[in-house]
């Protein structure tokens, strides 16, 4: 060996002879020299900037274990493996905290001079063993660097993985809530015992957290809830809003506190968050195309410095921007606050899911055509809580969960309704996440398999939302299975938006239903509701699909979408969702009030007239009206004897329009249309008076 001291190894048996010797006397000033060290190194700005993070009381911890440090660079037993984890585990915090890597470097070159300092009075024996002595402490020095420097890369891997992630997140997922559990659990696994919150303000104005990542962040959460810490707030007027969280939702920008025990912002938490092992926060807004923020990430870390480094200042930025952008697409997602959202997927795993069944008519002689099985969460009062409240607590396990115990109950329920005489179909909710999904797919015919609920029976109504990033026909492929098999596909809310039209062509649906937002619109402007019924209506009969009308609450409603042409019709107006026990007495006294050859109501004769004027715009010629347009006159006619209209300005007008196949006065047929909607608003008043 001492003829190789270029080649000599820094481990095993053979050195530890000549390091037992200095042990002890280094270990004695172990404790000195990491006073001088550290004095060394607070010269240099950026990392007297890192030292300034700790409290007293840290700092004193830190120079103890850098004094242990040393005996165990220093140890005769020390071998490769071991020290290569032990410096990649330093290396790992002087990553997390901020030291620069170009630092590490630098201040190991100090560290070896300071060595080199304290060791010489030590090595007193022959200078081949001295020379050897310091030959072993510079190799073993040159492995931990070694070790350090592959805890910097891994570290700055893992960050650029999770990136990645977040941005696959964002294009494969869309189920708001399981973008929110995703991008919060990509964000916690970034190396720094990270805990994370989602947030975004209520009608009140006021930062509702929405999702949590970590057993600290959640804790945090419940201390906020509990009001042994502040909420966080975004008012300018509170302490509260003071903190990072405040300052970042106001600015649009990422507020950084690198001492969370030191910073007097942080002072309304402090208590919380010492408790917790807070040792720096990051407060990152994602905010609109103007730079008004939308939702905040609030972002906590066991370690100083964490977020101010220039790998996770990288990152904060590439996390704002992609989230920002995603989180605006789905601005149409209700805030709903995290214990809310605990308090429904809890119902759900315990089962707590009755079903509700609305009945769905024929228009045209009034005859149940199927059951809408709408589920509702059952709270412990036995309360029924709707879907509008628990679908947004929901990530697509939770729904499959849902679908699969909805199944359940509708098969088991139209065993029932059998029993009862009755032999109706199911329309079931599916959430267009699930299109694609084998686990649906399975779900499906998992249910029916061994039931007497057959394919036949069943139908699917596919919810409108942003559906999963499948390849092209992936979708279709997957909905032809389930129609191969004989369970029909509805699409549900037709007319909502842009995209379900672009479904209707290219998914083949077996029916449609018309979102009922456009029905409610009737009540502002009845014309434009029975335009949409109208064209909706002819356009699914052109594509081959039977048409349901959704939202009939009131009897001129429900005329109307009869005279107009739908098939089937839903609605407050024709029956309320009810327990299947409901169902067998709903249809016993149920008579349908509808005869489309004689309307009653101003809006059937509305419809009416609005059918007329458009066949006669389209069918006019010289042999006069055909029998469409004969048909719809007769209508009105009946609607103005039965009302006793005959002398009044509606009736004069409508004489003069009926009998006249020539071009019209645009005006006058204005006037018909505000005459009939002045009617329908008068039997609206009359019947709610």
């Amino acid at each position: 060996m001492t003829g190789n001291r270029g080649q000599c190894d820094a481990y095993g048996s053979l050195v530890g002879p000549f390091l037992r010797r200095i042990q002890k006397p280094a270990g004695d000033l172990s404790r000195h020299f990491a006073s001088s060290f550290y004095r060394e190194l607070s010269n240099a700005e950026e990392v007297a900037g890192v030292l300034a993070r700790l409290t007293a009381d840290e700092f004193e911890k830190l120079k103890i274990r850098q004094a242990e440090h040393l005996q165990h660079l220093l140890a005769p037993d020390l071998t490769l493996e071991e020290h290569l984890l032990a410096a990649q585990r330093t290396g790992r915090i002087h990553a997390l905290v901020g030291v620069d890597l170009l630092w590490v470097i630098e201040a190991y070159s100090m560290y070896q001079r300071e060595l080199q300092h304290l060791l010489g009075p030590l090595l007193t024996g022959k200078l081949e063993e001295r020379e050897l002595v310091t030959s072993i402490v510079s190799r073993r020095i040159l492995v931990e660097l070694q070790g350090q420097v592959s805890s910097y890369r891994r570290i700055e891997m893992q960050t650029a993985q999770v990136s990645s992630r977040i941005e696959e997140l964002i294009q494969t997922t869309a189920n708001f809530s399981d973008l929110i559990r995703g991008a919060m659990a990509a964000i916690g696994s970034v190396d720094g015992e990270i805990s994370a919150f989602f947030a975004r303000v209520d009608a009140n104005r006021e930062l509702q957290v929405e999702g949590s990542y970590g057993a600290a962040g959640q804790r945090y959460h419940r201390a906020m809830m509990s009001g042994s810490a502040p909420k966080i707030s975004i008012s300018p007027d509170k302490p509260e809003g003071q903190g990072p969280g405040g300052r970042a939702w106001r600015s649009g920008r990422i507020v950084v506190s690198d001492a969370w025990a030191l910073d007097a912002a942080t002072q309304p938490w402090r208590a919380a968050g010492d408790r917790l092992g807070f040792r720096a926060a990051a407060a990152v807004p994602l905010t609109d195309e103007d730079g008004h923020s939308i939702a905040l990430l609030s972002l906590y870390s066991a370690w100083p410095g964490c977020f101010s480094t220039m790998r996770m200042g990288s990152f904060l930025a590439d996390v704002q921007r992609a989230l920002s952008h995603a989180v605006r697409r789905r601005s149409d997602a209700p805030v709903l606050p995290l214990q809310d959202r605990q308090h429904y997927r809890r119902m759900l795993v315990e089962r707590k899911v009755a079903m509700l069944y609305q009945p769905i008519i024929n228009l045209q002689d009034g005859s149940l055509q199927k059951v809408e099985a709408l589920a509702r969460l059952v709270a412990g009062d036995g309360v029924l809580v709707a879907p509008g409240h628990f679908f947004p607590a929901f990530g697509t396990d939770e729904l499959l969960e849902l679908l699969q115990l909805g199944l359940e109950q509708c098969c088991s329920d139209c065993e029932w309704f059998e029993r009862q005489g009755i032999y109706t179909t199911f329309a079931v909710n599916f959430p267009a996440e699930g299109i694609g999904d084998p686990r649906y797919e399975k779900a499906v015919f998992h249910a029916l398999k061994g039931a007497r609920l057959g394919p036949s029976r069943l139908q699917l109504e596919i919810l409108e939302s942003r559906e999963r990033s499948l390849r092209d026909g992936q979708r279709s492929e997957f909905l032809q299975r389930l129609r191969d098999a004989g369970i029909r596909i509805v699409e549900d809310d037709l007319g909502s938006g842009y995209s379900s039209l672009l479904r209707l062509d290219q998914y083949g649906f077996d029916e449609v239903k018309i979102d009922q937002d456009l029905i409610r619109g009737a009540l502002r402007r009845p014309r434009r509701a029975l335009e949409f019924i109208l064209y909706l209506t002819r356009m699914a009969h052109a594509f081959g699909m039977s048409l349901t009308v959704e939202g009939l609450e009131d009897p001129g409603m429900i005329e109307a979408a009869a005279i107009l042409g739908a098939d089937f019709g839903q609605g407050f107006g024709i029956a309320r969702p009810m327990p299947a026990s409901e169902i067998v007495p709903w249809h016993q006294r149920f008579r349908y009030p509808v005869d489309t050859l004689h309307p009653v109501t101003a809006l059937g004769a509305l419809s009416a007239y609005l059918l007329w004027d458009m066949q006669r715009s389209a069918g006019f010629s010289a042999n006069g009206a055909n029998d469409a347009q004969i048909l719809n006159r007769e209508r009105m006619e009946h609607f103005v004897r039965r009302r006793g209209l005959q002398d009044s300005e509606l009736g004069n007008l409508l004489d003069v329009h009926l009998a006249n196949l020539g071009e019209m006065d645009g005006h006058h047929r204005d006037t018909v249309i505000s005459l009939l909607t002045a009617l329908w608003f008068e039997e609206i008043s009359t019947r709610d008076a």
